[in-house]
Parts: structure tokens; C-alpha cells; sequence
């Protein structure tokens, strides 16, 4: 009852932004051509005349919540010739103004004269920062998935929108929110979206709508394409395995779709892709210096580090009426890959692996009302299932490679019967498969220390996250100026997770207990919206109740009903050329689930091994304000100028009980603030030149109640009182202080003369500050200087795609090139927290060798398979003494501490052929 009460508790007085809506606008104004004067009662259609509306007595008209892509719109009216336009694209959160001047019948007057200004810039109907990319641009852009593409747009680092914590920004595919809410902070969704299923996507950073909760940065908002009217598809083959060695990671990517007709009105499309690399996380490292390392020669391939995805998507769009519309999509992807260790480097393909799988099947029908209605009601009724599992242990003799790095199958994981079944009884004793470690004798070094033939950890650890949704939005639009919506949301979720460390002994032996919860939180929201236009004046309002109950039962208790209410205000004027919005709003979502209880997936929290969950934790929240300008410069450039503030509230911390470290519990403890500038000038593709160029200056900070940190900084004085540091804001984690991005597109025509007509040219340049990181001690334990003090160097990549299509008929054959970081540059994106470095400093590789030596200092003998001849110096069969022993650990170590993912990506090329028909 509780939980009804608080999702009906909707005394909303609210608005709108625009872009809630899952399309856009078209608007205008039907004027008879004669005289110039408005014609009421007009009929304006969208496509095949089911959407559309009729004008008022000043002839205006609007047609909402269009969806993504081009759409034919005919106006008609009585004494008057139709007038058609055919191609009018329409981009989410935006207004299209399409004007017609209708002829009078029998009168006979010059050519059609019908006017389209999709002026996207200074719409006054967009109360927010929204960033479009349409499906074109993504075809043109060299990015391979939805998530690179957004990490171009202003504001948006690593996965990190307006420096927030990963996890804080939610996927909406056809308007049905998606988020792994189990681990979103540490865990990736699992679920990919492949781009050429895409009509557009669109980021919304500032002005976020009351429709959708479970985010404080960032909305991104997928809108997937419908089959056409007739029967058209695409093959692509990409490759890199033609290139010379050191360029070669071994990828294979294909990708195929096809849409059309299926029966009678009902529609299809359909996508599959898969990609495989080789090396799937290939690192920019320097080659070492010693020959005898076997990366030496091949700097850029590391063993053991292979991977495959796929993905697939099915929609079917069935008209059930002339308002009717179902709309039915499914969505499979599963990735799986080989995870390289330093300490397996000579363990043959053996070593860790994951497989992460995200389902995604929804269910969207909607009525709207007849285009001749004076209230305009559009309603939409969307049911959908999500499920997102992943596994995290040792393979058990890997899959061999097939093709390139397919293996179409996958390995098998060591004690995923007892992860899945949540088995905690079996899993007491060691798991079978995991082997106990031994050192390795067939390293170059021989000696028995860093390299061993099983991973120390011993980690086997699952979890599965399945949800379904069910929600009704409904918009009702009382004559042209006037936009009202209102719906709700209900959510049940289902949580079961599975930890086991060093698996390869059993507890009594010393190994920590396996871990396991099960557990099936619920959320419920509500909200209304109003927007209201006024001239070029629009107010948009709004109110949404959020309510969620973790129901993971504790020791202590069960946690209760948790409810918290965010209005949201903006507005927006015109001013000449251009248009000012300013904007404030409140904003919340439920924790990760992880840390309501005792264990979460792949032990990531930074306290250690051992803490308790907390099933009170509340929401997290956000109040943010938002300035924003945008202006045309020109007929063919645009600028935009925007400022904000958010003010962080309740975020998780990990709160110390008493100086233990690993003694802590997780609560709504941290605070902050993100300030921050964006400025991005845009000149239109005109001429077959466009250029988009942004610049993000960022200050995010924020308190750090970290046990372990905390537990570092503690002081005692000389008569045995702890004094504990006061509190703090640092940065945060992604605090990119800079950013620029320029996007350059480019076609040349065959005039030119230099290379065939119709040749694309795009081209993506960033450079960003580097992300704070802490310094501390060799041995981890005390804090150098304060938390995140300390910055990485800058990075800077450059991108390069060319593509070219021949042949203009419904077959056409194109060819491009794909070149990521194409000076090759060595971006450093970590170092050593020790020694503020990728490498380790020499005093650190020695005192590692000196550990490792003083550890196994035995003589190896001639019989052993340990024994090197070149570094037996006398030639007695016997390397033994530090003289001959200590080089070897001390190569060893080097070989160990190499910096390979303290880098970033090499230069990557591939060269692709695709069939469009």
C-alpha cells in the first residue's frame, strides 16, 4: 500500500521539455496563395494520412511526437489543390515548420511555393541541451558503436556525462528506459544497439524530462529504424588481416540487415553483426628491451586476449487500425573474451575469460487520435523484458580460433554450475578446474617467481539482472500552444549474484567463504508535464514521483519503501537570431543493487574483500541549473553557449566503522558540485563541406568517504588519540578539466579532379586534460598528498574515415577505409599510483627481483627444465649464486612490470566493403 501511495501521490503542476517525447514536431502555417491569408480547417497528414491535424483559425497546425526520419506531409482543405512535400525530416526533441500556401481550384497560379525550415538551432521549443546524431551521420562517422559516437558530443568522457560517476545516465530504446541497475557504477549494460539499426540517437545532458528517472547526467536516447516499403538491405565486411604485421590485431567484423514488407501493412527489419579481434584490447605499450621477451618483436598483440560479440535485432511494425500501431522489437548481443594476465603471460591459453549477454524484447502499441480531432491524444502502452548476465572465471580449454578471432562457441567456464545454481555448499570446497598455482618453467627467465600456470585469485564470479516494464504515457495537446503529459511506470527486478575467491582450495584451507544473494527490488514513478507556448516565449514544467524497494533481506532487517518527488522548470525565448533557455531542475536515482548487500560482482569496491551492504540506502539525487544561448553566426553557422550547475547530493560512499578498513558500510554520505562551460560552433554541410567544433571547460568535485583511504590518512598523536581528517571535496574521478572535439565531413565531387566523384571524406580530432588520479606509497598504504591531486598527461587521437560508392541505381558497391589514431600516438590513460609513472621506477623492479630472489634462492641444475645455458656464467651445469641467479629475477621483474595498459590504443586500420541494395 505504501508503495501505491507514494506512485499515485501526483498533485502535478507540470511541464514538459519537448524532447521527452519519443519524436519531434512538425508545425506551420496553411495560407491561401491568392491573398496571403490563413485558410482554418485545414488538413494536414503525415505519410499515409492516419497522423496529422487540422489548423485553427489562424492556420496554424502541429503535428507531435513524430517519429525520427523523413515523412511525406499533405495539406488539404475544401476550394483548394492539395500541396505535398515529400522528404521532411524530423529529428527527436525538435520542431520541423513546414509552411504551405495552398492554390485555389480552377485558379491558375505559379509553381507550388511550400517552405520548410528545419531550423533545429533556434527552435524555442527545445528547453535543453539536446545533441542529434541521425543514422546518416553514424553511417559517415568513423565510430563502430552507439557508445563512441556519444563520446563525441560536448560533456561526455569515458562513458562519463558532465563528469557524474559511470552508471549516472540511462538508455532509452523506442522510449523503454534500460539500465544495468545491479552494477551500473563498475559494470557495463550488455546490451548493444548496432548503429545501422539506428534512424537516431540523441543525448540530452541538461533540461532532462520528468518522463524518464533512473539518471542524473544524461538521457541517451536510441530510435530504431522500420522497415520500408520495399525491400532493401546492406552487407559489410571489414577486415585487418591484410595489413602487414604490428597493424594486424586480427579483427573480422560483418555486419548485414534487411527490412521491407513482410504481409500485407506489416513491416520488417532485421540486423545481425558480429566482430572478433585476435587481440581485443590491443595496448599502444612500448616494445621492451629485452630480446628475449617474446613482445619484443610484436609489441602490439598480447596472448590470451582474443574476443568476439554479436548482436542481432528483429522489429516488426504491424498496423492494427488507421490509429493502431504495434510495434514489436528484440535484442540479443553476447560478448565473450579471453582476459590477459601478466601472471599467465606463459601459461599457454590458459586464464581468465567472461561472457556478458544482454536480452531486450519490448512491446510498444499506440493509438493516436484523427488528424480532423481538435484535442490532439496520443497514447502509448509499452511492456518489456530485460536481462543481463554475466560470468567472470577460468576457462577450461579455451575454444580454438576458427576465423580471424571467431571461435563461434566460446569457452567453458570453470564452476559456472555451482555459480549459477548459487551453490554455496559445493563451492566450500576447491572448484573443479581451477588449478593451484605453481610457478612456470618455461619462461625465458627459468627462475620460479611472477609467472605461474594459474591465476593467484582463483575468481569465479557471476550474476544475472532481469527485469520487466511495464509503462503508459499519455500526450494530450489542447490546440497548437498547448502540450500536457502524464504516465506512470512500474518495474519489477529480479537480482541473484555468486562470489568464490581462490577456488582452487577450499575455505577450511584458508580460501573466503563464497558469498551469494538473491533478491527482487521493485520501482514504481508517475509524472505530468505541461509546456506552454506563447508567442516565442515557451515554459515548460514538470514533477515526477520515484519510489523503489530494495526488498534485500539483512542480519538487521529488510530494507523499506524509499521515495523522493524532482520538479523540473525551464524557459526558453527567441531573440532575433537568437535563442536563450535557462533551466533548473531535480533529479534522482535508486542506488546500484550492489551495495545493498554484503558481496557485489567482480569485488570491485575499494574497501577490500570484506564489507557490509546497506539495505536503507536512498536515492541519489542532482539539482542542476542550466544556461544556455544559441545563435546563428550566419545562415550556415551556428554557435551554442551554455553554462551549469550541479549540485550532488547523497551519493554512495563507503563510510569506515571504528580504523578497521575493511570494517565499513555503504551510505548516502558524499556531496559535490560540477561547474562547467560548453561552447560548440557548427557550420551546416553545405557544399560539400561541414565542420562541428566543441570546447568543455569542467570543474567536478566531490567528497570521498572511502574506508581504506580514510583508514590511510588517520593520524595519531603522541598521546594515543586518533584524529580523524576533516571533510573534503576532491575531484572527481572524471574530472576532465578540457576537451575539444572537431568533426570535419567532407565530398568530392568528380569536377575536382582528384579522385572519383562521390568520395566521402570524415575526419575526428579530440585532445583532452588528463583525469586526476591519488598518489601513494610503494606498499599502498599511505596516501601521497590529498585524493586525486595528481593529473595525467593529455590525450589526443585523430580518426580518419574515406569511403567511396559506386554506382547510383538501387545496387551500389562502396569501399572506405577506417583508421583510429592515425598518428599513432601513445596516449598514457594510468600509471603506477606509486611512482606517477607507467613504468616502475628501477628501485622498484629491484626490490622486486631482491623479494623474489631471497624467496627461492636454490641453485638450478643442468637436469631441471629451468636451466639456461646462457646464464650460466662458469659452465658448471649448475646456476646458482646471486652472480648468476639475481639477473635472472631481476629480468623477470622487468618483464613483469611492463606498462601494458597504462596505454592507450595503437594506430588501428581496417579496410571494409559493403553492398547497399
Amino acid at each position: 500500500m505504501k508503495l501505491l501511495a507514494a506512485t499515485v501521490l501526483l498533485a502535478f503542476t507540470a511541464p514538459a521539455p519537448l524532447w521527452s517525447q519519443s519524436g519531434g514536431m512538425i508545425t506551420g502555417q496553411v495560407a491561401d496563395a491568392l491573398n496571403g491569408q490563413p485558410v482554418p480547417g485545414a488538413i494536414v497528414t503525415l505519410d499515409d494520412g492516419a497522423r496529422g491535424s487540422t489548423t485553427d483559425q489562424s492556420g496554424r497546425y502541429i503535428v507531435r511526437d513524430v517519429a525520427s526520419g523523413y515523412h511525406r506531409v499533405v495539406a488539404r482543405a475544401a476550394g483548394f489543390q492539395p500541396a505535398t512535400w515529400d522528404s521532411v525530416l524530423v529529428t527527436a526533441g525538435r520542431s520541423i515548420t513546414v509552411d504551405f500556401q495552398l492554390r485555389p481550384e480552377a485558379v491558375p497560379l505559379p509553381a507550388l511555393a511550400v517552405e520548410a525550415r528545419p531550423d533545429r538551432l533556434l527552435d524555442p521549443r527545445a528547453p535543453q541541451s539536446i545533441q542529434t546524431i541521425t543514422g546518416a551521420e553514424l553511417r559517415d562517422l568513423p565510430v563502430t558503436t552507439l557508445a563512441e559516437a556519444i563520446e563525441l558530443q560536448a560533456g561526455v568522457v569515458d562513458g562519463s556525462f558532465r563528469g557524474g560517476r559511470l552508471g549516472q545516465e540511462i538508455l532509452v530504446v523506442d522510449g523503454l528506459g534500460i539500465k544495468n541497475q545491479l552494477d551500473a557504477s563498475t559494470g557495463r549494460l550488455g546490451l548493444r544497439i548496432p548503429t545501422v539499426a539506428l534512424e537516431e540517437a540523441t543525448l540530452v545532458t541538461s533540461g532532462l524530462s520528468a518522463v524518464y528517472g533512473q539518471a542524473l547526467s544524461g538521457i541517451v536516447a536510441a530510435s530504431t529504424r522500420d522497415g520500408g516499403d520495399a525491400l532493401a538491405g546492406r552487407v559489410a565486411l571489414e577486415t585487418d588481416r591484410s595489413l602487414p604485421a604490428g597493424w594486424n590485431v586480427g579483427l573480422d567484423r560483418v555486419s548485414a540487415t534487411l527490412g521491407g514488407p513482410l504481409v500485407g501493412r506489416v513491416r520488417f527489419f532485421a540486423v545481425f553483426e558480429a566482430e572478433a579481434r585476435v587481440d581485443d584490447d590491443p595496448v599502444n605499450a612500448p616494445a621492451p628491451g629485452d630480446t628475449l621477451d617474446p613482445r619484443s618483436s610484436q609489441p602490439h598483440l598480447l596472448p590470451n586476449n582474443s574476443g568476439e560479440r554479436y548482436d542481432a535485432l528483429g522489429k516488426l511494425t504491424i498496423p492494427l487500425g488507421q490509429r493502431e500501431t504495434l510495434r514489436v522489437l528484440g535484442v540479443v548481443s553476447e560478448s565473450r573474451r579471453c582476459l590477459f594476465d601478466p601472471e599467465l603471460k606463459y601459461a599457454g591459453e590458459r586464464g581468465p575469460a567472461q561472457r556478458l549477454s544482454g536480452r531486450l524484447a519490448s512491446i510498444h502499441l499506440r493509438r493516436t487520435s484523427s488528424p480532423t480531432a481538435r484535442t490532439a491524444v496520443i497514447a502509448d502502452l509499452r511492456v518489456g523484458y530485460f536481462e543481463r548476465e554475466a560470468l567472470r572465471a577460468p576457462a577450461l580449454d579455451p575454444a580454438g580460433l576458427r576465423l580471424g578471432g571467431f571461435t563461434f562457441a566460446g569457452p567453458e567456464f570453470a564452476g559456472e554450475a555451482i555459480a549459477v545454481s548459487r551453490d554455496t555448499v559445493a563451492a566450500l570446497d576447491p572448484i573443479p578446474g581451477v588449478d593451484p598455482p605453481q610457478f612456470v618453467a618455461n619462461a625465458p627467465w627459468g627462475i620460479p617467481a611472477f609467472f605461474t600456470t594459474s591465476s593467484t585469485r582463483g575468481q569465479i564470479v557471476w550474476n544475472r539482472f532481469r527485469e520487466g516494464r511495464v509503462r503508459l504515457d499519455v500526450l494530450i495537446g489542447p490546440g497548437t500552444d498547448t502540450d500536457l503529459r502524464a504516465g506512470a511506470e512500474y518495474v519489477k527486478q529480479d537480482v541473484q549474484t555468486f562470489t568464490r575467491l581462490e577456488a582452487y582450495r577450499s575455505v577450511t584451507a584458508g580460501a573466503p567463504l563464497p558469498v551469494s544473494s538473491s533478491f527482487s527490488p521493485v520501482q514504481a514513478s508517475g509524472y505530468m508535464e505541461l509546456q506552454q507556448r506563447a508567442a516565442d516565449l515557451t515554459i515548460t514544467a514538470g514533477l515526477r514521483a520515484d519510489v523503489f524497494n530494495g526488498r534485500s533481506s539483512q542480519t538487521d532487517g529488510v530494507s523499506g519503501t524509499k521515495a523522493t518527488l524532482g520538479p523540473r522548470v525551464a524557459v526558453s525565448t527567441s531573440l532575433g537570431r537568437a535563442v536563450f533557455v535557462a533551466g533548473w531542475g531535480r533529479f534522482a536515482q535508486p542506488p546500484d543493487f550492489q551495495y545493498l548487500v554484503d558481496a557485489a560482482f567482480d569485488d570491485t569496491l575499494r574497501t577490500g574483500r570484506f564489507r557490509r551492504g546497506n539495505p536503507d540506502l536512498g536515492f541519489e539525487t542532482v539539482t542542476q541549473y542550466d544556461f544556455q544561448v544559441r545563435a546563428r553566426v550566419s545562415d550556415a553557422v551556428g554557435l551554442r553557449v551554455g553554462v551549469y550547475v550541479r549540485r550532488l547530493d547523497g551519493l554512495i560512499a563507503s563510510v569506515p566503522l571504528g580504523v578497521d578498513p575493511d570494517s565499513a558500510v555503504f551510505g548516502n554520505a558524499d556531496f559535490g558540485t560540477v561547474k562547467g562551460l560548453e561552447v560548440s560552433v557548427e557550420r551546416d554541410f553545405r557544399s560539400g563541406v561541414g565542420v562541428r567544433a566543441s570546447y568543455v571547460l569542467q570543474k567536478a568535485e566531490a567528497t570521498a568517504n572511502d574506508a581504506r583511504d580514510l583508514f590511510r590518512r588517520l593520524q595519531i598523536t603522541p598521546v594515543g588519540d586518533t584524529i580523524v581528517p576533516a571533510t573534503t571535496a576532491f575531484p572527481l574521478d572524471f574530472d576532465r578539466r578540457h576537451s575539444v572535439v572537431l568533426v570535419g565531413r567532407a565530398r568530392v565531387p568528380p569536377r575536382w579532379g582528384v579522385v572519383p566523384g562521390g568520395t566521402e571524406f570524415t575526419v575526428i580530432g579530440r585532445w583532452s586534460s588528463g583525469l586526476p588520479f591519488t598518489r601513494t606509497s610503494v606498499g599502498g598504504d599511505l596516501l601521497i598528498g590529498v585524493p586525486n591531486s595528481e593529473r595525467l598527461p593529455g590525450q589526443s587521437t585523430l580518426d580518419v574515415l574515406v569511403r567511396r560508392v559506386f554506382g547510383t541505381g538501387r545496387w551500389r558497391v562502396g569501399v572506405f577505409a577506417d583508421v583510429r589514431n592515425v598518428l599513432n600516438r601513445r596516449n598514457v590513460v594510468a600509471v603506477r599510483r606509486d611512482s606517477g609513472d607507467p613504468s616502475a621506477a628501477e628501485g622498484q623492479i629491484v626490490a622486486m627481483a631482491e623479494a623474489a630472489y631471497l624467496a627461492n634462492p636454490q641453485p638450478i641444475p643442468y637436469e631441471s627444465p629451468r636451466y639456461r645455458p646462457w646464464a650460466d656464467l662458469d659452465g658448471d651445469g649448475l646456476v646458482s649464486g646471486r652472480s648468476e641467479l639475481f639477473p635472472l629475477f631481476e629480468r623477470a621483474a622487468r618483464d613483469f612490470a611492463q606498462p601494458l595498459f597504462f596505454y592507450g590504443p595503437p594506430r588501428l586500420i581496417r579496410a571494409g566493403v559493403e553492398v547497399l541494395f
